[in-house]
């Protein structure tokens, strides 16, 4: 459901009774034709004389939108979104890679919201960004104010459910409320025409346009290959200590403090795999990084904490699984806890140190989670529990350690 339609549903809880919806007769939708087709003409020589372009398309798919003779094409760079005209009413924020924003902004009096999304590998100012698409809402601009078109000929303010159908065919999805209809036509999630008629006019109010691509010859920028600070500062401890609260691990003879960076793991012996890792990881995201050494290998998430986007070496691993069915080398916990020991012991020690944890069974494994402060902060322990011969049983054959970055 649309952030508007539970707002809008919250409003009519609080009407009592609704309008019903008036279908428009033969007569209206041929003069709505014929009005669409002057204000169409129009628009073409407006548009002719400005040197844009001239023609509104056919298709809800190209996600185009006319108000008074220009067209408006999404996505495009919010420069050429300002140069129709429109102030902002506020700043917009520094945004990350794919993170986007809704911004208001005005013109001639009346208020529309925008789309303003960040499809470059590195933080961005807003006005950097683009505009991926547009809502006009009748609360913020009223229907009857200025001449908005969309492709097919629909005209906001006088189209009905009948013209949108003709016009586009049954919706990807519709919903009806107390107060209105909502169609709505999409190529996938992040691009849509969604389309509102309200009961009580039984006309074409509110429309949202979005198409979330990168523009024609869109430049995502470069990756910067700079090694941050932090990464040169982190220090590892030279061994497990006693602290169960403490997030190390210990691989293949090496402690490591959490979260610890990729290259840190390069200056022990482990080497990238290149066929298994990203070629960058994007500004304040993720990317997968694949490490081998020996013929032992695993894949993981590095995370990259700089506003800029950078290589995989310059990123941080937040978490390691060592035993089990994976990364088949030992592995260890601070406090003894390794791969290895027994059940008995493992619970032993989490006793004498006065720890909580919880445990989940599932077939021949149990999931111990202790030194847990949130989700993605905690050690756990795997035990396999089973007779068969795969590993000892009663014994732990996992340990594993996360710890996020705030």
């Amino acid at each position: 459901m649309s952030f508007k339609r539970y707002l809008a549903g919250m409003a009519a809880a609080l009407m009592v009774g609704s309008c019903a919806y008036a279908e428009a007769d033969t007569e209206a939708v041929t003069e709505a034709a014929a009005q669409t087709e002057a204000v169409t003409e129009a628009a073409v020589s407006t548009q002719a004389e400005a040197g844009t372009a001239a023609t509104l398309s056919d298709k809800w798919s190209d996600f185009q939108i006319q108000i008074d003779g220009e067209i408006y094409q999404f996505p495009m760079m919010y420069e050429d979104w300002k140069a129709y005209g429109w102030t902002e009413k506020e700043p917009g924020d520094e945004l990350e890679p794919n993170q986007y924003q809704m911004m208001y902004f005005e013109k001639d009096g009346v208020t529309c919201m925008v789309f303003v999304l960040n499809l470059g590998i590195s933080n961005r100012a807003a006005e950097d960004c683009i505009v991926a698409g547009m809502e006009l809402d009748h609360f913020d601009w009223e229907s009857n104010i200025g001449e908005v078109l969309l492709p097919g000929g629909l005209v906001r303010g006088t189209s009905t459910l009948e013209d949108i159908e003709a016009a586009y065919g049954q919706p990807s999805d519709s919903y009806e409320g107390d107060l209105y209809y909502d169609y709505t036509y999409e190529t996938d999630y992040n691009s849509s025409v969604e389309l509102y008629v309200y009961k009580e006019s039984g006309v074409l109010e509110d429309v949202e346009v979005r198409n979330f691509v990168e523009p024609e010859g869109f430049d995502a920028g470069e990756v910067n290959e700079e090694v941050p600070a932090e990464i040169l500062a982190y220090e590892k401890p030279e061994a497990l200590g006693e602290d169960l609260t403490a997030f190390e691990i210990e691989l293949a003879g090496q402690t490591y403090t959490l979260p610890v960076p990729v290259q840190t793991l390069l200056d022990d012996g482990w080497e990238i795999n290149p066929s298994d890792t990203e070629e960058f990881v994007k500004g304040n995201s993720s990317g997968w990084v694949g490490l081998i050494r020996e013929g032992q290998s695993f894949r993981t998430l590095a995370y990259n904490n700089a506003s800029y986007a950078t290589l995989p070496e310059n990123c941080w691993i937040e978490e390691l699984e060592i035993g089990g069915y994976g990364l088949e080398l030992e592995g260890a916990l601070p406090g003894g806890i390794r791969t290895g020991i027994t059940e008995e012991e493992f619970l032993g020690i989490l006793d004498a140190a006065g720890m909580a944890y919880t445990v989940e069974e599932s077939g021949d494994f149990k999931y111990y989670t202790y030194n847990e402060k949130e989700y993605d902060q905690c050690c756990e322990v795997m035990v396999y529990t089973a007779s068969d011969g795969s590993f000892q049983q009663n014994t732990v054959i996992e340990v594993a350690c996360s710890n996020a970055f705030d």
